[in-house]
Parts: structure tokens; C-alpha cells; sequence
């Protein structure tokens, strides 16, 4: 409490008209130690500000002037800033804002949530410590099954990445089973029309994400059976399937990156194999076109079987983030004998010509 708090005294004792007295009685006080207090000589004991407040009929955050926050809104402006560093390729900067964010809500549950994650993208190696630390204080709170959820994820893959395998097993044996997944029960069991496309592009919309990140995670399995073969395979299987859920290429920004990704590591791994130059066209061209349709997405909803309604937003202002990345990729050594070929340089240009 500094001075403000003996001028707020002073004018809430005015405007309701009464005396130092009266109040110093309510309080069972004297009149002098009311007087010390609006002159911010002294301050009353913390076990009167309850019975102040009450007397005023005030809080007493509003006694003390203590800013009265508005989580949600407060919380909003804090996603809207997270997801524009993120979009814009500025995805380290986004910790130091939730940690921000933290202390000023530190018992938000989306705030924990968004902290734990951006610990886990910044790397789960280092931050170990505070990813299983809120991780484990979201699974044991009240929180909703999704903030469980997201616990178990974040938790299981970061023992995963330090090597400790007993307990990401452990920790990945607490989630619930895909069969099991609510929004595969409700598609099941509603008779209502919109609640059904709702949760059933939802699904689709999510595992599809998953299967390219399983397809990823087996990329950089040494152990596979099968090996590069059965992993392009799957790779290859990947995009047909997005190919047919997103007819032209009709996605959003983040899934084109995806694409592009993934058509390149496809032509990677023919090299490696069968080194058809026809195929390594093919999905580097396949890959151009992710890059190019990236820079001009525009906001709109999509209309297709599998993902009706599903929204999709604008790029980002950085909207050229896929081009060079796909630029710096091919770079990359194990394309230098198809370097010189016209398609090779073709794609090359195209890409400059986009930057």
C-alpha cells in the first residue's frame, strides 16, 4: 500500500458522509488511527480490510486499487500475438511472451497450456524440468480432457527426446485410445446434422495432420522395416490422401509448408533408391507448386466432403516463408546431379522469380 491508499480511504469515507469517528467505532479502532491512515502515516492490520471493504461495499482489490484484469480478453491478445510470431516464421519469440503472460495469470489454464507447448517447441531437451512441472500441474488440476490431453503429449514425447523411455511409455499409456476419441463417439451417436459435420471434419481435419507427423516421425526411424522404401511409401500414400481431401491444393499456409516438405523429402529418398529422374521431377514439381500456392492463400471457408466448413486463413504477412525454405532445401548435396537439368534450373527460377 503507498499513499493512494489514504486518499482512497479518505474519499469513500466522504462519499458516503461519515465521520472518522463513526467508521473508527465500526471498526473498533480509534479515530487517530483512521486519521493515520488517510494521511498514509500508518496502515490499518491486514485483518481489517476485509471489514473496510465490506463497510464501503467494495472488494477489497478495489480498496487496495489493485488492477482488476480481464483474463479472457487479456488472454486473447496474448494468442493473437503468439499465433502472428508463429505464422511469420518468429516461433522462438512466442516463449518469452507466454512466460510473460504466466506471471501476470499464472492460473489460467490456456496460459499454462501455451507455456508448456512453447517450452516443448523451443526445445524439449533444455526445458525438460518445466515442461513436466506444469505438464503434471494441468494433469492433476480440474482442466478439461483436452489440457490432460495436451499434458500427456507434451510430457511423453519430451521424456521420449531425453531418452527415457520407461517414462515416456508411462505417460503415454494415460491417454485414451483412438477408437475412443469423443469426437469419433459423437459423429457415432448424433442425430443432429450440424453436430455431426462439426466433430466429423474436426476428426478428419486433425488425424489427417497426425498421419503426416507419424510419416515424419518414421522418416527419422533408423530401425524401420523396410527402410527408406516402406518410409517413402507411406510418404507417397501421405499426400495422395491430402491430395484427395484438398482438391488443387486447396489448403491452408501451414499445410502447404507441410506438402512442400514432404514432396521434397520424396524426391530425397528416390534418390537414394531407384534414382528415377522422372519421379524426383514430379514431386520437386509437386513441391514448387505447394511453394507457390503458399504465398497468395486467402481467407475463406473450404467446402469439400471431407472437411466442409473447415476455416481457412489468410497467409501471413511473411508470406514467402515456404518459397525460401524450399529454395534453401534444394541446396542441399544430394541434388547436385540433377542440378544442371532444365527442370532442375526451371524449378530454381521460378522460385527466385517468386522472392
Amino acid at each position: 500500500m503507498d499513499i493512494k491508499f489514504g486518499e482512497k480511504l479518505k474519499s469513500l469515507r466522504k462519499e458516503k458522509n461519515i465521520s472518522q469517528d463513526k467508521l473508527a467505532q465500526y471498526l473498533n479502532v480509534s479515530f487517530q488511527a483512521v486519521s493515520k491512515w488517510e494521511n498514509s502515516s500508518t496502515y490499518p492490520d491486514i485483518e481489517l480490510l476485509p471489514e473496510l471493504a465490506r463497510f464501503f461495499g467494495i472488494t477489497v482489490d478495489e480498496l487496495l486499487q489493485v488492477e482488476q484484469i480481464n483474463e479472457r480478453k487479456l488472454y486473447e491478445e496474448y494468442e493473437k500475438k503468439a499465433a502472428e510470431l508463429a505464422r511469420n516464421g518468429h516461433g522462438s519469440e512466442t516463449l518469452p511472451l507466454w512466460q510473460e503472460a504466466y506471471h501476470k495469470m499464472p492460473n489460467n489454464i490456456e496460459v499454462k497450456e501455451m507455456l508448456m507447448s512453447s517450452y516443448f517447441d523451443a526445445d524439449k531437451m533444455k526445458y525438460q524440468k518445466e515442461i513436466v512441472e506444469l505438464g503434471s500441474e494441468i494433469y492433476n488440476g480440474d482442466s478439461g480432457s483436452f489440457y490432460k490431453g495436451q499434458a500427456i503429449w507434451q510430457i511423453a514425447r519430451t521424456y521420449a527426446s531425453c531418452e527415457n523411455r520407461e517414462m515416456a511409455k508411462k505417460w503415454a499409456m494415460k491417454a485414451q485410445p483412438l477408437m475412443h476419441s469423443r469426437e469419433l463417439l459423437l459423429v457415432q451417436i448424433s442425430d443432429d446434422g450440424d453436430e455431426m459435420l462439426s466433430e466429423f471434419r474436426f476428426a478428419n481435419y486433425w488425424y489427417l495432420i497426425q498421419l503426416f507427423y507419424m510419416s515424419a516421425r518414421m522418416a527419422d526411424c533408423e530401425n524401420i522395416p523396410g527402410g527408406t522404401k516402406y518410409v517413402q511409401a507411406v510418404s507417397k500414400a501421405v499426400t495422395q490422401l491430402y491430395e484427395l481431401v484438398f482438391p488443387n491444393d486447396d489448403m491452408g499456409f501451414e499445410d502447404l509448408m507441410r506438402m512442400c516438405m514432404e514432396y521434397r523429402s520424396i524426391a530425397e529418398d528416390e534418390i537414394s533408391l531407384i534414382k528415377n529422374e522422372e519421379v524426383i521431377k514430379y514431386y520437386l514439381t509437386r513441391a514448387l507448386a505447394c511453394a507457390e500456392k503458399s504465398v497468395s492463400v486467402k481467407e475463406h471457408d473450404l467446402d469439400y466432403p471431407l472437411v466442409k466448413g473447415w476455416h481457412i486463413y489468410d497467409a501471413p504477412s511473411d508470406n514467402k516463408q515456404v518459397v525460401r525454405l524450399l529454395k534453401k532445401e534444394l541446396l542441399w548435396n544430394c541434388f547436385d546431379e540433377h542440378r544442371d537439368k532444365d527442370w532442375f534450373v526451371d524449378i530454381e527460377n521460378k522460385l527466385n522469380q517468386l522472392l
